[in-house]
This record gives C-alpha cells, sequence and structure tokens, in this order.
C-alpha cells in the first residue's frame, strides 16, 4: 500500500514552541501590570491569556518531544493528526470535498464529509464540540493545520485532491 507521511517540521516546531513562551510571557506581563495598577479588566485578560496559551505551550512541547506524523494519506482515506482537535482517520467515500480556508493568516486544509452525525459519532466530546463550533460559525467540519510541516500546503492540498478524485473515478467506473 502506498501511503504518503506528512511529518512535522523540527524548526518550526521550535518556533511554535518560542511564540508560546512569548505569548505567555506577555500574558504573565499583562496579569502582573493589572495586580499592580489593581486593573481587573488587564488581570482578567492576563488570567484568560494564561488559561489559553499554557495548554497550548503543553501541547507543542509534548509534540515536538514525542513527534507523530501531522497527516498520513493512503489509497483509503486520510489519517488527521495534525492538532489536538483533529478527527483521526476519514476515509475518501465520507469526503464530500477538500478546499482551502482561512483564518486570520493562517491556511487550512477544509474538509466536508456527507454525513456529519457518522463522524461525530466516533469521536470524542471534546472534538465533537470543535466541530459544532465550526459549524456554528459557517467553517468547515474538518479543519487540518499544516502550519509545522515539513513539505509545502500546496503540495499536500494537491496530494489530497488527486488522491480523492482517484478514489470518485474509480467508484464512479
Amino acid at each position: 500500500m502506498n501511503e504518503i507521511i506528512i511529518k512535522q517540521s523540527k524548526v518550526k516546531s521550535i518556533g511554535l514552541i518560542i511564540l508560546g513562551i512569548v505569548m505567555l510571557l506577555a500574558c504573565v506581563f499583562v496579569l502582573a501590570f493589572g495586580t499592580i495598577h489593581k486593573n481587573i479588566v488587564y488581570i482578567i485578560i492576563g488570567i484568560i491569556g494564561m488559561g489559553f496559551f499554557v495548554p497550548c505551550e503543553i501541547y507543542s512541547v509534548k509534540r515536538a518531544l514525542n513527534p507523530k506524523p501531522l497527516l498520513v494519506i493512503t489509497e483509503d482515506g486520510i489519517t488527521d493528526m495534525s492538532s489536538a482537535c483533529s478527527v483521526g482517520f476519514i476515509a475518501w467515500n465520507e469526503i464530500e470535498s477538500v478546499s482551502v480556508i482561512r483564518v486570520f493568516s493562517q491556511r487550512l486544509i477544509a474538509i466536508t464529509v456527507y454525513d456529519i452525525d457518522k463522524l461525530l459519532h466516533r469521536i470524542s466530546s471534546a472534538k465533537q464540540k470543535v466541530i459544532k463550533a465550526n459549524l456554528k460559525f459557517n467553517y468547515p467540519p474538518i479543519a487540518i493545520s499544516l502550519n509545522t510541516a515539513d513539505v509545502n500546503f500546496n503540495e499536500v492540498l494537491s496530494i489530497i485532491q488527486s488522491k480523492l478524485n482517484e478514489h470518485n473515478l474509480r467508484v464512479n467506473n
């Protein structure tokens, strides 16, 4: 079986960790500033920021120390492991469409499935909440981030689209 493994770049992973440290330090600074000046708004912003960036930083460090593929593309489908909210294996026959979305300056590979309930049934409740939030904001249910990938975004997108087209041709013939 021919499989394509998209790995994580060590350099990009270290860059992400450094960015996380900078953001955490900024949150600590905002919290300290709010505490010194007795400003509840800054205190709340600092606490919320730390509540967000600490788990992100822990995840980034764990991911860098124990690298796993971000994405595995096979003849049967794709296995998404690109983030903490990844859904795992998605068969080609489940995929309705593949496109690109932008969230701020980040490009993501967006995947829409035919049967969202089937997908939701096989993932954890936390991941279900993320997918439902995506749908609520008119985003596709699956968004694959390749920020730390060791290959070009457009190459991966092209491979996925090509494999999906091959699958659809096999099924329709």
